[in-house]
Order: C-alpha cells, then sequence, then structure tokens
C-alpha cells in the first residue's frame, strides 16, 4: 500500500473534436447546367429563359446566350 495523500490518477483522454476534411470544388460546365435545368423545368421555353436570366449570369460569372 502507498503512504501518500494523493490518490494517483490519470486525466481523461482528450476527445479528438477536430476532423481533417478536404473538399473540393467541383467544376460546373454549361452542360450541367442545362442538364440541370432540363431536369427541374423540361420545357424548352423556359430553360432559355432561366438560363439566359441577370441573376444566372450574376452568379456564373457569364453570360449565356443563346442562338
Amino acid at each position: 500500500m502507498k503512504n501518500s495523500k494523493m490518490q494517483g490518477r490519470r486525466p481523461m483522454p482528450k476527445i479528438r473534436t477536430k476532423m481533417k476534411v478536404t473538399v473540393e470544388a467541383k467544376t460546373l460546365t454549361v452542360g450541367d447546367l442545362i442538364t440541370a435545368a432540363f431536369d427541374a423545368l423540361g420545357d424548352t421555353g423556359q430553360v432559355m429563359r432561366v438560363l439566359g436570366s441577370a441573376r444566372l449570369s450574376e452568379r456564373v460569372g457569364r453570360k449565356l446566350v443563346f442562338i
């Protein structure tokens, strides 16, 4: 038996809170935009209206023009 007043205790193990996750931005092509618009809307006129809108041009950084 030990003759010390301190009881031997070990510290609690640290919980690992930081996860190392790497996320790479996926490149979005014009074909992906057109496919998503057709999947969502289905009508050619509405797809052209949405893809040619000023709001989408701001988000993408390019103006899509359909000839």
